[in-house]
């Protein structure tokens, strides 16, 4: 018998049988100490309760409760569940900071607004309904008034005063008003909060799970009918190991300010700068464990500096340059603060193998094989600027080439 959330979880076993337990048995919540049945009116049909609410049928008749929302770790009884009169619908999930709650608003927003639309009170219950099935109800009434968390949160709190999703559910809910009220894969703010929501999950299992396979990102230098046009290229092949919407973009540390301790912990909505145990950079931009230099003299932008053999070389590569830091300084527009650019902070891409099995290691070029940079799932990666990273995967810019579409500018002096 295991414990969860204070009460006993059983399995269903069968008698008499001395051999495992059977491996397709459900867990089921056989008994409930949620303390009274208890639930309250949020607006007209749609309820919010505990548990002992949700499992009790004199309380869902008194009601007229015919639809059941279950966030909980398990699913309700049987004699719930199975009834012919009720349309149950359970979402596993626990209440912990990084519980992935914000991929299920689009499907529970819908299944209440069906339920109301047809007459059916609706009933979304947790263990207490306090944090989780709070979290649900909050991103309905967001999205149906167009209203940001705070105000969502108060118009809840007005009618079930003791409330409370946890700081991972309100930054969650905080990011789906940034999205405008729907799950946007390309957010660089929800791309983070995935990303490190995967990062949680590879360091207990030491390896990329099967749910998390979502954060790596297809394989730019495959064929494509559409390709972006602004790429990274390995600079000795030239093979394109990533595109510009592939950058994963943060604020130098000198314009974030000085921060408090509490500010700056592993949270799904903070801004990609992360504290921790950490790799580092020297001063040059080298690798601490001794790997790859950033060219000594770089701009602004970062972007390399070699030593051209002729004057037309110089002139090209002045003006490839210019072009370079125009579309950086494009992208940086969009933001307050201009982006760092000293190190190619990238998501997870399909070419690079070692990530789905490995904690750590190397980034090489899948073409010629040349060491393009590093990952770590697991520990924060200092760049240049101070900023912290986590989790990282960085390409270092002496070993790549941001380039357009058109290749081989002839240029006239």
């Amino acid at each position: 018998m295991s414990m969860n959330e204070g009460i006993a979880v059983v399995t269903k076993v069968i008698p008499s049988v001395k051999r495992a337990q059977d491996p397709t048995a459900m867990l089921t919540r056989e008994d409930l100490d949620a303390g009274p049945a208890n639930l309250d009116e949020i607006e007209p049909g749609l309820w919010l309760g505990n548990a002992s609410a949700a499992a009790d049928i004199g309380t869902l008749k008194a009601h007229a409760i015919q639809s059941i929302l279950s966030i909980d770790s398990v699913p309700l009884p049987v004699h719930i569940t199975d009834h012919p009169n009720l349309r149950v619908r359970h979402i596993q999930a626990v209440d912990v900071p990084r519980e992935d709650l914000i991929r299920h608003f689009e499907d529970t927003n819908r299944f209440i607004g069906d339920s109301l639309a047809e007459g059916r009170n609706v009933l979304v219950h947790c263990y207490f309904g306090v944090s989780r099935s709070a979290t649900i109800v909050i991103a309905y009434l967001m999205e149906k008034y167009r209203l940001g968390y705070e105000a969502a949160f108060q118009r809840v709190k007005a009618k079930r005063r003791f409330v409370m999703p946890n700081p991972g559910f309100m930054n969650q809910l905080k990011l789906y008003a940034r999205m405008a009220y729907r799950i946007d894969r390309s957010n660089e703010r929800y791309k983070l909060f995935r990303l490190r929501l995967a990062g949680d999950n590879v360091r207990k299992a030491k390896r990329l799970p099967t749910e998390c396979m979502d954060v790596v990102k297809a394989d730019p230098g495959v064929t494509q009918e559409s390709p972006e046009p602004y790429v990274y290229r390995c600079r000795k092949c030239r093979r394109v190991v990533a595109t510009r919407s592939n950058l994963m973009l943060h604020k130098p540390k000198s314009a974030m300010g000085v921060q408090s301790p509490a500010k700056v912990r592993r949270d799904p909505e903070a801004t990609l700068e992360e504290s921790g145990t950490e790799e580092t950079f020297d001063s040059n931009g080298a690798e601490a464990e001794g790997g790859i230099m950033l060219a000594a003299g770089a701009s602004e932008n970062c972007m390399p500096t070699e030593s051209p053999a002729t004057g037309m070389h110089e002139l090209t590569e002045q003006i490839r340059r210019s072009s370079i830091s125009s579309e950086h300084s494009n992208r940086s527009s969009e933001k307050d603060t201009a982006m760092c650019s000293k190190i190619f902070f990238i998501e997870p891409l399909a070419w690079m193998t070692d990530i789905y099995r490995n904690t750590q290691g190397r980034l090489y070029c899948p073409k010629c094989t040349v060491k393009l940079g590093s990952f770590n799932w697991v520990m924060a990666t200092k760049c240049p600027c101070g900023a912290e990273i986590f989790p990282a995967f960085y390409l270092v810019p002496s070993k790549t080439e941001y380039s357009t579409v058109v290749q081989n500018v002839q240029v006239t002096v």
